[in-house]
């Protein structure tokens, strides 16, 4: 292996028929082209060309050399080609998890257009509420809103998520607008269920003064799909908790309005 360079110096040697042009066309002097050749013929142990004042002729033995060695660096020439192509394309496959809500509204289409532009790119989105093993599961990217355990992750926070208070208009119109925190008592309230949340007290943080505060809940609605709440928010069953990524579209059409906005759900990090 330590021999390759010269290797592909006599290669060149031999399609040029001479050592200058041979330099020539490798950019090197011709006294480097002579001492590799010398160098290569010291390791095999054997006469690679026979020279004249008018000519050089290959041997027999380097005759033999040369046909197998061609094959051999044609084969790295090729490697390297693609290492080369490699650095400068984008290919191959990347899987990617997400929870189901916020993969459906954001990644799955920006994951899309990345498609359109690199369509070499196989793409593997999985989409699900629970936390997949990035190791076990072979998982380039995971997205994933809140703290991030594993250390051994290295992570980046891409935006910020807050749940607010959200319901329809038509809700508010028949049961009233909440004044204070304690009126949500006697409201109904939209509930997210699954492991880890619990199923009875929102935690509010006050947007004034950063005051925490339990809020018991009173709801016969609950759900671990948080498209289902707030789909059942829109259509005025009851007040919700939504993260302002999902509910951006109805706030802005009007067809859910903010609850109490002086409270909200402390902010997580969406992470990468």
């Amino acid at each position: 292996m330590k021999n390759l360079a010269d290797l592909a110096v006599f290669i060149k040697v031999m399609e040029c028929k001479g050592f200058s042009s041979a330099a020539r066309a490798l950019g090197l002097a011709p006294a480097t082209v002579s001492k590799q050749i010398a160098r290569l013929e010291a390791a095999l142990g054997i006469r690679l060309f026979e020279r004249n004042t008018r000519r050089l002729r290959i041997t027999e033995e380097g005759q033999a050399i040369a046909k197998r060695v061609r094959p051999a660096l044609s084969l790295l020439d090729e490697a390297a080609e693609i290492a080369r192509q490699g650095a400068n394309a984008m290919t191959g496959c990347i899987r990617v998890t997400a929870p189901v809500p916020f993969g459906v509204r954001y990644v799955a289409p920006l994951l899309g257009n990345f498609r359109r532009r690199y369509t070499q790119f196989e793409i593997d989105l999985r989409l699900t509420d629970d936390i997949v093993d990035v190791y076990e599961d072979d998982v380039d990217l995971a997205i994933r809103i809140g703290v991030l355990p594993d250390s051994r992750l290295v992570s980046r926070c891409l935006a910020k998520s807050q749940r607010i208070l959200v319901a329809a208009p038509s809700y508010l119109d028949q049961f009233g607008v909440p004044k204070c925190i304690d009126d949500l008592k006697k409201h109904q309230c939209i509930e997210l269920v699954g492991a880890g949340l619990s199923s009875s007290c929102w935690v509010l943080s006050s947007t004034s003064n950063s005051e925490l505060q339990d809020v018991a809940m009173e709801g016969t609605l609950r759900s671990d799909n948080g498209a289902v709440l707030r789909e059942w928010s829109v259509m005025g069953l009851g007040i919700a908790l939504r993260e302002t990524w999902d509910v951006a579209d109805e706030l802005r059409e009007g067809t859910l309005v903010r609850v109490l906005p002086e409270w909200a759900e402390p902010a997580k990090d969406i992470q990468a």
